[in-house]
């Protein structure tokens, strides 16, 4: 998301003033007190220092003080209740990475694989088939995953719609309900991201008791040009803590190891390639703009947008996230202060934002995004896109960043809290 210079300089100053007040305002003084805590620590073997989507690098990943990864599972079954191939092929691919004393949280199914074979959580007869698979999916990977997390972002589009919040909810409680009991030594919950944050802890709050965990995602300065603190991470973690009371895990965060603005000119040859002279001329023709876009892209807003008005797709293409897919950018002001995006700035960013997470009491756990650099941004398909490419504390082909040291060494550090 992008925002007008004068809207964005005016909000960074008042973060600036209200993120240490929020910070002290919600510190949560129950955690020393809070026995979820100690008892989910235990279970985890200690805090849970991670990284999502690794490769077998397992030297590497432990030799930079990594204990857990965070891997999405296929679905474990087809539409016919059949254990896949693929299921059995990726669990022995997890296997290995626990006879290497690496550890594992995983990710159930998003909403759209099970609509895949069948089942749809809008119909209550497909409910005890969503809850057969949880069941199945706890039992079969015992021994294997030390964490689950129920689906991903809901409240993201890409990954919630066409369910609605309320829907969404149902989704993950009546899995957490189903796993609950089989559970033993797994660490259960779900993950806030995107309008999540707003809308999916209230509506969750009746599946809390199932839940040894809430997940939260953040990528603060990477995906915005408003947020300029990093410590406006801890007031957010407060707030989520105060409003749920349960343990937290950073089950997301990370930041972009490169990326700038484009000019104007160079704005321009990127709408010119698509036959377009401005801006304007794309918005008042947006449906024809869309689908000249990267074939993922154009795919992507017509099946999440195709019933909202002209008006509403052309200020989602170009005055939020999709703008900068488009531009293959960071937009201006995009950034925390002191925090370039650069491999340096990267390594900074996690050498001072992980000790600040270990040394919260009632933070359980960290998952850096992520292991290495993309060869292509999986939103618009763009080799280019530094939205979804740079994200690696190693690069492309496997050497390490100056955040893979950063990392080695913030995770080392103890806490000092008592």
């Amino acid at each position: 998301m992008h925002l007008p210079k004068f809207l964005t300089k005016f909000l960074a100053v008042l973060l600036s003033i209200i993120t240490p007040v929020a910070c002290v305002m919600t510190l949560d003084l129950t955690a020393r007190f809070d026995k979820a805590i100690p008892e989910a620590l235990e279970k985890a073997g200690g805090f849970m220092a991670g990284v999502c989507h690794p490769e077998p690098e397992y030297d590497m990943i432990t030799g930079a003080n990594i204990g857990w990864i965070r891997e999405d599972m296929p679905m474990p079954v087809d539409a016919d209740g059949n254990v896949t191939d693929r299921w059995e092929r990726w669990k022995a691919e997890m296997q290995a990475y626990a006879d290497h004393g690496i550890k594992l949280m995983t990710v159930t199914p998003y909403p759209d694989d099970y609509r895949a074979i069948g089942l749809d959580i809008r119909n209550e007869a497909d409910i005890p088939g969503i809850q057969a698979i949880a069941r199945f999916i706890i039992e079969d990977l015992q021994g294997i995953a030390g964490g689950i997390q129920v689906t991903n972002e809901m409240g993201v589009d890409r990954f919630t719609l066409p369910l609605t919040m309320d829907e969404a909810a149902k989704f993950i409680g009546v899995q957490l309900e189903a796993m609950y009991p089989l559970r033993g030594d797994v660490l259960l919950g779900y993950n806030l991201g995107g309008l999540g944050f707003l809308q999916l802890p209230f509506r969750m709050m009746k599946y809390h008791k199932y839940c040894d965990y809430i997940g939260v995602d953040l990528y603060l300065g990477s995906f915005e040009n408003i947020v300029k603190d990093i410590n406006l991470h801890m007031a957010i973690l407060q707030l989520v803590r105060l409003v749920t009371h349960k343990p937290i895990i950073m089950q997301e965060f990370g930041y972009i190891g490169f990326g700038e603005p484009k000019t104007q000119a160079e704005k321009t040859e990127i709408l010119r390639s698509y036959g377009f002279e401005s801006e304007a001329a794309a918005r008042a023709d947006i449906w024809t703009f869309v689908n000249r876009l990267p074939k993922d892209l154009a795919e992507e807003i017509n099946e999440n947008y195709a019933d909202r008005s002209d008006a509403e797709v052309a200020s989602l293409v170009f005055d939020g996230e999709y703008a900068n897919h488009i531009y293959r950018e960071l937009a201006e002001g995009t950034g925390l202060r002191g925090y370039e995006h650069s491999p340096e700035g990267q390594a900074k960013f996690y050498a001072d934002l992980i000790p600040k997470l270990k040394n919260c009491g009632f933070v359980i756990g960290a998952f850096l995004y992520m292991w290495n650099d993309s060869e292509h941004c999986y939103v618009c398909g763009q080799s280019d896109c530094p939205v979804e490419t740079g994200w690696g504390i190693v690069d492309g082909e496997g050497n390490p960043k100056p955040a893979y040291y950063a990392v080695r060494d913030a995770f080392a550090q103890e806490p000092t809290i008592s």
